[in-house]
């Protein structure tokens, strides 16, 4: 992995913030903390989001579906995995379809937790290649400019 790596843990409780903070510390991925939709929202609206949010499912002041919204409206892509309190399939599907890269439940697993993050990490930075390299260059859009008031 390339880039900026970091992730946004959105947790209001102490106990699958430390779990999580410390397994992502051990993958060297860098976090930062918001513990309401308001501070997870400012972090992403940032013009360099980070590349993953870990959310848990109820904020004090939201939802973890709130944070896909944000996140759909970020400057570049980010992935957000949903923290639920047990294994909850409907919860899961649900954070799926409205557009979640994962949901996971305790026990985190060291290697599960590593291989979801590892994997939402990868897919971000890909995306966000694809996107830059989608994205017309000012000289690229400055050159159609000319050429077609030229042919007008």
């Amino acid at each position: 992995m390339s880039g900026k790596v970091t992730a946004l843990l959105v947790f209001h409780q102490m106990k699958p913030f430390d779990e999580i903070k410390a397994a992502l510390g051990k993958m060297a991925v860098p976090t930062e903390q918001a513990k309401t939709l308001a501070e997870a929202k400012s972090a992403l609206s940032d013009i360099n989001p980070p590349l993953l949010a870990v959310t848990e499912s109820e904020l004090p002041d939201g939802k973890w579906s709130d944070i896909v919204s944000c996140s759909e409206k970020a400057s570049s892509r980010v992935n957000v995995i949903v923290v639920g309190q047990t294994i909850d399939a409907k919860l899961y599907a649900a954070a799926i379809e409205v557009g979640a890269f994962d949901y996971i439940a305790p026990p985190f697993e060291g290697v599960d937790l590593a291989h979801v993050v590892r994997c939402a990490l990868d897919n971000a930075l890909a995306r966000r290649e694809t996107a830059k390299k989608s994205r017309p260059t000012a000289e690229q859009l400055l050159s159609a400019a000319l050429k077609s008031q030229g042919s007008a």
